[in-house]
């Protein structure tokens, strides 16, 4: 269901999601909770026009995303490059034969 959620019209990327789950991190000698980690089904997926490529993919030049590397690190993209996803099925059948031979 498309909900048309309120978005920030400077943003060049916006989500739509459905929380699926909330997790409570609890840190295992204080009992606290440090952190939540929060799972949600991306029902759809905002992207400016002048974010895009000519085939319609995004430009990361002009998006320049920031990931969390962990703690209070960041980092900014810089080389990108592209590899295929491993099929399972494939992946499955050689990590069963590597195990037999040991």
């Amino acid at each position: 269901m498309h909900v048309k959620a309120p978005r920030v019209k400077e943003s060049a990327f916006s989500m739509e999601c459905e929380l699926f789950q909330a997790i409570d991190i609890v840190h295992p000698t204080t009992g606290e909770c440090t952190s939540t980690l929060v799972l949600a089904h991306v029902k759809y997926i905002h992207v400016r026009n002048d974010m895009l490529t000519e085939r319609r993919t995004i430009d990361l030049t002009k998006f320049k995303p920031v990931g969390r590397m962990g703690d209070i690190s960041y980092a900014r993209v810089g080389d990108a490059f592209r590899l295929s996803r491993p099929v399972w099925a494939t992946e499955e059948n050689n990590l069963q034969e590597a195990t037999q031979r040991l």
